[in-house]
C-alpha cells in the first residue's frame, strides 16, 4: 500500500512537471503557430485562383490581403530569378496567373491543394502544393471539361514574428510541360523557327502597346522582332536568361509596373535601377548567392537556435565538417 502511495505521488509530481513544461513551451510559441503558417501558405496560394485573383491582376499588388508578405519578402523561385521586396514577390506569385479567355482557351488555375506541410517551428515551414489548372467556365470558375493539369510547386518559407512571410525558396519543377500540355495556346508551337518566329510575332505587337512613352523599349514591331529573332528562344524549365521566354513573362508583368518591368522586355533584358531579369547569369553564381539574397549567413530555413546549421553539419558530417 506504500508502494502505491508513493507511485501514486510520483505520477502527480511528474504530470505536474509535464504541464508546467508545456505551459512554458507554450508561452514561448503559440499553440497554434502551425495551423498559422499553414493557413498563410494556403491563402497564398488560393489567391493565384481564379477568380480570386481578378482584384490583383486588375489593382495591382495593392489588392494582397494584409499580413500574407512582410514589407521586406525577399526570395527566389526556380526557374525564374531572384526578388526582392513585397512587390515583386507578389507580382510573381499571383500576377502571372491566368484569367481564363478565348484567347488561352479559358485555362486557368482553380484550385490549390496543399498536399505536405511540416512547420517545426513557428518561422519555418515547407509545403508542396499542387495548383490544380483547367479550362474554366469564366461565370461559375468552375472546370467545363475533364481536362486537369497541376502545376507543382515546393517551398521553403521563414515568416515574421508577425506570422507573415518573410523569405521563400521555392522551386516549379517541369515548368515547360506544364506549360506546352495545361496552357498550350502559342506556346506549343515553340522549338520550330516557324513556330517560334509567330510566337514573337504575337509578342512584339504586346510590348509595343504595354510600354509607351518613357517605358518604351523598341523603335516599333518590326525593331522588336528583329531583336527577338537575334536571341535565344528559350524555355520554362530555365526562364532566368537572355531569351523570349523571359520577356515573356515580363510582358505580362509590364501591364500592372511598365516602369519596372519594359526594361526587361527591352534588348538588354533590364536596367540598373530596375535590375537585370532577362539577361544570361551565371549559373554558380546567381543561383546560390544566399548570403547576397537573404542575408546573414545565408541559411534562414533553419529553426531560430543558434549556430543551428553548424551543429547540424557537425552532427552529420563530424567535428571538423566546418574547420
Amino acid at each position: 500500500m506504500l508502494l502505491n502511495l508513493l507511485l501514486t505521488g510520483l505520477s502527480s509530481i511528474l504530470a505536474t512537471a509535464g504541464a508546467t513544461q508545456n505551459t512554458k513551451d507554450h508561452g514561448k510559441h503559440p499553440v497554434d503557430f502551425k495551423a498559422r503558417n499553414l493557413k498563410t501558405i494556403q491563402s497564398i496560394y488560393n489567391l493565384t485562383t481564379f477568380p480570386n485573383n481578378v482584384p490583383i491582376l486588375t489593382n495591382g499588388t495593392d489588392a494582397v490581403p494584409p499580413g500574407l508578405f512582410n514589407a521586406n519578402a525577399t526570395g527566389r523561385i526556380t526557374p525564374i530569378g531572384n526578388f526582392s521586396g513585397f512587390a515583386d514577390s507578389a507580382e510573381y506569385f499571383f500576377a502571372l496567373t491566368l484569367i481564363p479567355s478565348v484567347q488561352n482557351n479559358f485555362t486557368a488555375f482553380f484550385e490549390a491543394d496543399v498536399v505536405a506541410f511540416t512547420s517545426e517551428c513557428p518561422e519555418i515551414a515547407t509545403s508542396v502544393v499542387y495548383i490544380n489548372t483547367s479550362n474554366l467556365d469564366p461565370q461559375t470558375g468552375r472546370p467545363t471539361s475533364d481536362n486537369f493539369f497541376a502545376l507543382k510547386q515546393i517551398a521553403m518559407w521563414r515568416f515574421d514574428s508577425a506570422g507573415a512571410v518573410l523569405q521563400y525558396e521555392a522551386w516549379i519543377p517541369n515548368l515547360e510541360l506544364y506549360t506546352s500540355s495545361a496552357i498550350g495556346g502559342e506556346f506549343s508551337a515553340s522549338g520550330t523557327p516557324a513556330g517560334d518566329a509567330g510566337i514573337i510575332g504575337q509578342l512584339c505587337p504586346v510590348i509595343q502597346q504595354e510600354c509607351v512613352g518613357p517605358n518604351q523599349e523598341y523603335d516599333s514591331v518590326a525593331d522588336c522582332v528583329g531583336s527577338m529573332s537575334d536571341k535565344a528562344f528559350g524555355n520554362f524549365d530555365e526562364v532566368w536568361g537572355d531569351n523570349v521566354v523571359c520577356r515573356s513573362l515580363h510582358t505580362i508583368l509590364a501591364r500592372l509596373r511598365p516602369t519596372v518591368h519594359c526594361p526587361h522586355v527591352g534588348k538588354v533584358g533590364g536596367s540598373e535601377a530596375e535590375g537585370f531579369k532577362c539577361t544570361n547569369i551565371k549559373y554558380p553564381v546567381d543561383y546560390f548567392d544566399d548570403q547576397k539574397l537573404f542575408g546573414g549567413d545565408g541559411h534562414p530555413f533553419f529553426c531560430d537556435a543558434k549556430n543551428q546549421y553548424h551543429h547540424i553539419r557537425r552532427e552529420v558530417e563530424g567535428p571538423g565538417a566546418l574547420d
